[in-house]
């Protein structure tokens, strides 16, 4: 499963489709994992709060080929924190519809009071669940994490989901993860640090 798909099913209730974060950590978690997408398939690099793109073949997954061809045609664009934003704006319907291309999730209007909201419902309700399982299991015990699945902890610790993943803190867990965090590739901290310092100011700035 892709990064931003694990993200997603593991940041929305598996009964009715809402988001387990505010809508600005959901967006950067996700805009977050996109940016891992490409970094794992080592068509960009994240340097501090800056990218590059070192490869510009496209990936064979659409929604990562769209995402590298956007920032390719930007290049003059090259902060982590402006990506992060632009492409957390469209990130939930983004990777919503391509899971609903596979069949995971479908797609449903809820009615509220003056609008109506566009949800993603999973069709095995068993599965965003078992992806909440098996990353919990990663996180407290003790086989070795695959980068892929390291990077997808991190995001969740960046954004709050931890939490959720955990159920209540762990001091062991969460030394294993921040172990876990230290080892992955420079461009991956990076990428998570960005997040987790965009999440933090927009927590800041509701305060304020």
């Amino acid at each position: 499963m892709l990064l931003a798909d694990d993200f997603f099913l593991i940041g929305h209730d598996d009964r009715d489709g809402r988001s387990r974060l505010s809508q600005r950590a959901m967006e950067f978690g996700l805009a977050g994992a996109m940016l891992g997408e490409l970094i794992l398939e080592q068509r960009i690099l994240v340097e501090g709060p800056r990218l590059r793109v070192i490869n510009h073949d496209p990936p064979s997954d659409p929604l990562a080929h769209t995402n590298l061809a956007t920032i390719v045609a930007e290049l003059q664009h090259r902060e982590v924190r402006t990506w992060l934003l632009f492409l957390g704006r469209t990130a939930v319907e983004a990777v919503g519809r391509r899971l609903a291309r596979v069949g995971l999730v479908e797609e449903t209007q809820v009615r509220r009071l003056l609008r109506s909201e566009t949800r993603w419902l999973a069709t095995d309700v068993n599965l965003p669940a078992g992806r909440v399982v098996r990353l919990r299991r990663l996180i407290t015990g003790f086989e070795p994490m695959r980068v892929a699945d390291t990077t997808l902890a991190g995001l969740a610790e960046a954004t709050g989901l931890t939490g959720h993943v955990l159920w209540e803190r762990d001091p062991a867990g969460t030394r294993r993860l921040q172990q876990a965090i230290s080892t992955l590739p420079p461009p991956l901290r990076d990428l998570i640090l960005q997040v987790e310092s965009a999440v933090g100011d927009s927590v800041m700035s509701q305060r304020g």
